[in-house]
């Protein structure tokens, strides 16, 4: 059986830890109407949707909020895995 370093059990979880994190940010910025909102973005034409505009208007700036906490996301987890100690992972996802 193969043991984990300290390090790479301690890498594993911070990893979890800042999936589960941005998940919630990532709900947060979606808010409770999100497949709602994509229904009434891909109705054709859109004459069924009275506020089509807005929903648009809307999804556009929800896509570069998502884009931004992913890319944030991104980072942190190639910082993680690139960290060579545990107290040094431990300091990256203090914030979370």
């Amino acid at each position: 059986m193969l043991k984990l370093s300290r390090v790479g059990q301690t890498r594993d979880k911070a990893l979890a830890a800042i999936d589960a994190h941005y998940a919630a940010r990532i709900d947060a910025i979606l808010g409770p109407m999100a497949a709602l909102h994509l229904l009434k973005r891909i109705v054709p034409a859109g004459e069924l949707v009275a506020d089509r505009e807005a929903i648009l208007k809307r999804a556009t700036e929800q896509n570069a909020a998502l884009a931004a906490v992913d890319r944030e996301r991104r980072t942190l987890k190639a910082k993680v895995r690139a960290a060579s100690s545990s107290d040094e992972i431990k300091a990256l996802i203090a914030h979370l």
